[in-house]
C-alpha cells in the first residue's frame, strides 16, 4: 500500500535591523535615519486536498468489463464491484487518500479484500484472493464522466428505455416424445421511472397435439435506475432495490443475475 505523506515546507526569513549611527559621528545638519521595518511573513501551511472516491469507473479485462460504482460519506465509502455479470458489495474506509476495505459477493458472501487510491480520474484498485494462494489483482479504471440525470435525481439510461421480450423455452423428451413449452416474458421501461414486469401467453405441444397455456398474467409495477452498467428495480412500496446487471444495444438486451443470463429482443 503506497502512503502519500504531506510535508510541510517551513521558511525561515532573518530580520536585519539597521544600527542607527551615533549622533557624535552624524553630519551636523543630516536627520536620524528612519527605521527601516521589515515585514517578516511567515509561510502557510501545506495543505493536502481532499481527494473523493466518489463516482463510477471501468475497464476491459480480458475483453470484459469491469464496472466499480463508489459513494462517499464522512471518509466511509460504500459501492458496487461488477465483473462478468457478477455483483459484489464494497465497503471501506478512507485514510491518508487510501481506501481499504473489504468485497463482498452477493452470490456466495465470499470475501476480499481491496485497497484502493486515486489519482486524476484513475482509479488504482487492488484486491487479494485467497483462493489463488492469495494472489493480488491490480486494476487500473478510469473515471465516467457523469450522465445526464433526470428531474428526479435518478440516471435512467435511454437504450433500455421501451418494451422488451423474452421467450423461455422448455424441453424435454426426444423423437415422438420431444415436448416443448415456450413461455413469453415482457418488462417495459418508461421515461418517467415507471417500470412494468408481467408474463405472457404460453404455448406448447407434444407429437402434432398444441397446448395454450393460462392467460396473460397481472402486471407488476416497479421503479427504475441505472448506474454505470448496473440495472436497479426498486419496489416502490418497500424501496427495496434488486441489482441487476445488464448490456444492452439498439433492439437487444441482457439481463444478468449471478449465474444466470437472460436476453431481451425489443418489441418497440
Amino acid at each position: 500500500m503506497i502512503k502519500l505523506i504531506a510535508t510541510a515546507i517551513i521558511l525561515l526569513s532573518n530580520t536585519c535591523n539597521e544600527i542607527e549611527e551615533p549622533i557624535h559621528q552624524r553630519p551636523i545638519n543630516q536627520s536620524p535615519r528612519a527605521a527601516t521595518i521589515t515585514k517578516n511573513n511567515k509561510p502557510k501551511p501545506l495543505v493536502t486536498k481532499q481527494i473523493s472516491f466518489q463516482g463510477t469507473y471501468s475497464v476491459i479485462l480480458q475483453g470484459k468489463e469491469v464496472v466499480i460504482s463508489l459513494n462517499e460519506k464522512a471518509n466511509l465509502v460504500t459501492g458496487t464491484f461488477v465483473m462478468n455479470g457478477q455483483q459484489a458489495k464494497l465497503n471501506g474506509i478512507v485514510k491518508n487518500l487510501i481506501c481499504t476495505g473489504k468485497i463482498i459477493e452477493d452470490e456466495t458472501g465470499k470475501t476480499y479484500n481491496f485497497v484502493a487510491e486515486r489519482k486524476a480520474d484513475i482509479l488504482n484498485f487492488s484486491f487479494t484472493v485467497p483462493e489463488q494462494n492469495n494472489q493480488v489483482v491490480k486494476l487500473a479504471l478510469k473515471k465516467e464522466m457523469a450522465q445526464k440525470v433526470t428531474s428526479n435525481t435518478n440516471t435512467k439510461n435511454p437504450l433500455l428505455i421501451g418494451t422488451w421480450r423474452n421467450t423461455e423455452v422448455l424441453s424435454s423428451g426426444s423423437g415422438a416424445l420431444y415436448t416443448s413449452f415456450a413461455t413469453d416474458y415482457f418488462v417495459k421501461f418508461a421515461a418517467d421511472g415507471t417500470a412494468l414486469i408481467w408474463t405472457g401467453k404460453s404455448a406448447g405441444g407434444s407429437n402434432g397435439i398444441t397446448i395454450d397455456g393460462a392467460k396473460p398474467g397481472s402486471v407488476q409495477q416497479m421503479q427504475w435506475f441505472t448506474e454505470a452498467k448496473t440495472l436497479y428495480l426498486v419496489n416502490p412500496q418497500t424501496k427495496q432495490k434488486a441489482p441487476v446487471a445488464f448490456y444492452a444495444e439498439a433492439n437487444r438486451m441482457m439481463l444478468t443475475s449471478g449465474k444466470t443470463k437472460k436476453v431481451y429482443q425489443r418489441v418497440n
